[in-house]
């Protein structure tokens, strides 16, 4: 007995002293995740590059070929599907700090990290250096970011060593199944923008400018109260990052974000007819759609986003009409496309 006491003691003082002495790498560590998030976001927005990536869901897997340069502050992207029906897309955005649904995947979440931002992404997520590994023949390091609640989902990426660029991205439940992968297959990185392409192309992508309202601002927060809608419960964490209204249509969008997940909420007058409530899934996408009745008035309420299914369930059957807000602005009163005519996951 005394000399399994004994032994107890030895490992017990073992285990402190491995903690002491790898306490400075553990701290080293989560620094590492620091800077790796931030190199992320900002190859992000500065390099230009070309490649091929897979994306999965459900068992459905799609490949794309993916252009991207960034030239005076303006981002520009082609996206070409190289399987199933033949789909090109153009795109440019005005603002390099622009972040839409979607562009997650494809170009990290933490689009203007900083200090305070990712101290407040800490508040919700882990993040953890798992090791390094091969991407597209590229060394990478893999990070886990594990969701402190059951209200948001988990991702593994792969950060490359040498860019910065992301080239792996899945998306995990919290069972630790897969609901979405992302993976580039091929990247070069460089090239001008003639090398790329896109010269040639220059006029096609004044019909595809990006509408800044679409753009998500993870460091600000939009008061609530331009909204005729208010939400009785929020996850923790999440902020109002957009808002559009239609006047004198009953249509309405806001879109909430915690800097790394993101759900928009649909409100609609015509579709509350038509449309009967669902609750479905496309891969970690989640659509949930109720009714509501208010003054002898149907609205059709759509909750959407990379969200678990009983968050959005929750989050829908929590909004109620407000008082009515001040007149929008003009900027604020664009159509919001219908989440529910969308065919293709990808952004």
């Amino acid at each position: 007995m005394v000399f399994l006491s004994f032994v107890k003691k030895i490992k017990v003082a073992a285990l402190v002293a491995a903690v002491l002495l790898h306490g400075p790498l553990f701290a080293a560590q989560m620094e590492s995740a620091h800077d790796l998030i931030s190199k992320m976001a900002k190859a992000s927005r500065e390099l230009n590059y070309q490649g091929l990536f897979t994306y999965e869901y459900r068992g459905n897997l799609t490949s794309v070929k993916l252009t991207h340069a960034v030239q005076d502050g303006q981002i520009y992207e082609r996206m070409q599907h190289m399987d199933g029906v033949q789909r090109n897309a153009l795109r440019r955005t005005d603002n390099v700090d622009c972040l839409r649904t979607g562009d997650m995947l494809l170009r990290g979440s933490a689009y203007r990290l900083n200090d305070q931002s990712y101290a407040r992404l800490e508040d919700f997520y882990e993040f953890h250096i798992k090791g390094q590994g091969r991407i597209a023949n590229r060394q990478v390091v893999m990070i886990h970011v594990l969701p402190k609640d059951k209200h948001r989902y988990g991702y593994v990426v792969a950060i490359d060593k040498e860019s910065g660029l992301l080239l792996q991205s899945v998306l995990m439940s919290h069972t630790g199944k897969p609901l979405e992968r992302f993976q580039f297959v091929d990247i070069q990185i460089g090239g001008s923008m003639a090398e790329l392409g896109f010269d040639s192309e220059a006029s096609d992508f004044s019909d595809v400018a990006l509408d800044q309202g679409n753009c998500i601002d993870s460091n600000s927060q939009i008061t609530t109260s331009a909204s005729r809608w208010s939400t009785q419960w929020m996850p923790p964490g999440f902020v109002m990052a957009s808002h559009k209204l239609v006047d004198n249509q009953g249509q309405e969008s806001m879109m909430f974000t915690d800097g790394l997940a993101v759900f928009s909420v649909f409100i609609d007058i015509d579709k509350a007819r038509s449309l009967p409530a669902i609750e479905a899934n496309l891969g970690a996408t989640v659509a949930v759609l109720t009714k509501a009745e208010i003054n002898n008035q149907e609205y059709a309420i759509c909750v959407v986003g990379e969200i678990p299914r009983a968050t959005a369930s929750q989050i829908a059957s929590a909004i109620s009409m407000s008082s009515p807000p001040p007149p929008s602005s003009p900027a604020s009163s664009s159509p919001s496309p219908s989440p529910l005519t969308s065919k293709s996951p990808l952004p």
